[in-house]
């Protein structure tokens, strides 16, 4: 009976500490987007508060009583969002289950290792836990990078096709055929909900809603601006694309130009390590003394979680905004 009680108190533990590692990466994400003036763009909907879709809305689970625990946290509708934006093809409440089932293994196993520290362990099944979710944040940004890429060159495309006298559908028609995942996809989509009855302006929102990122903010802006007073969409959209191709050229210039302090940040996150491994491996006696005595143990601890902090702030100190 105790162990059952321990086992159900490390799967709520691991429950909480998904919903606050869920609930962070919302935050960071609200903040940042407000940071680059995203929202003083367009007044978007959300599209769980009323916007226009011809999608059926899946279930969270399909189990009926997990699905209703879930949806008691609102946090559960930003993870269908970021998997929805990563393009897989997993529920909320599998991800949710997996991100559960992990933490808890990790913690019982890891707990089964006298000389790891309890703060150790707790730590390390945390970030087993969060392994799910990490996978579908870096999906989510390879997807959305690859997307702000493309978008440029279609928006010259559509130019050309405007300015060669085609309707906006078969300019997007001809976009959803020549180009590649993941802009051909979410074109052929808001071209599939316009066909079925949605109004340019909903289905383009539809669109921005779906690929969170400023180009396609100030795309669909510039749409709803011309369906509203007029001129000539195609010069807007030619003068737009070569503003977006000059951001992404200055953007990849400042990476370069900080990668040497992205990859000094790197190796001295990972030197500590490598050289505690070899240690290890060369003398065992040496690093006993670390490993056996609690003293010994809690300053691993301690150096380990300086050694994450310093990391993510020799990151952040790298990033350079534009």
């Amino acid at each position: 009976m105790l162990e059952f009680t321990t086992v159900l108190g490390m799967f709520a533990g691991a429950f909480i500490a998904a919903l606050l590692a869920v609930t962070f990466v919302s935050a960071y994400t609200s903040v940042r987007a407000q940071k680059l003036g995203q929202s003083s763009l367009l007044a978007f909907e959300d599209t769980e508060s009323g916007a226009s879709s011809i999608l059926k809305q899946e279930a969270v689970s399909t189990i009926g009583v997990w699905s209703s625990l879930l949806l008691r946290f609102s946090q559960i509708h930003t993870l269908k969002r970021h998997i929805a934006e990563a393009a897989l093809d997993w529920s909320p409440g599998r991800v949710a289950a997996g991100m559960l089932l992990l933490g808890t293994v990790s913690y019982v196993v890891l707990s089964k290792i006298g000389w790891l520290p309890s703060a150790a362990v707790l730590i390390l099944a945390v970030g087993t836990a969060s392994t799910p979710y990490m996978v579908i944040l870096q999906r989510r940004a390879k997807r959305l990078a690859r997307f702000s890429v493309l978008f440029p060159d279609a928006l010259d495309s559509l130019s050309r096709a405007l300015k060669a006298g085609f309707p906006l559908s078969a300019a997007f028609e001809m976009l959803a055929t020549e180009y590649p995942e993941p802009l051909a996809s979410e074109i052929r989509r808001t071209r599939e909900e316009w066909r079925l009855g949605v109004a340019w302006d909903g289905a383009l929102e539809n669109l921005a809603a779906r690929i969170p990122v400023p180009e396609v903010r100030l795309f669909v802006a510039a749409v709803k601006m011309q369906n509203r007073m007029g001129g000539r969409l195609n010069d807007v959209l030619a003068r737009l694309s070569e503003t977006m191709r000059d951001g992404v050229a200055l953007e990849s210039e400042v990476r370069s130009i900080s990668s040497h302090s992205r990859i000094t940040g790197m190796v001295l996150t990972v030197m500590p390590l490598a050289i505690g491994g070899l240690m290890l491996v060369i003398n065992p006696q040496y690093m006993a003394a670390l490993l056996e005595r609690p003293e010994g143990r809690l300053m691993l601890t301690s150096a380990a979680v300086a050694n994450i902090a310093a990391h993510f702030i020799i990151k952040r100190l790298a990033r350079v905004r534009l």
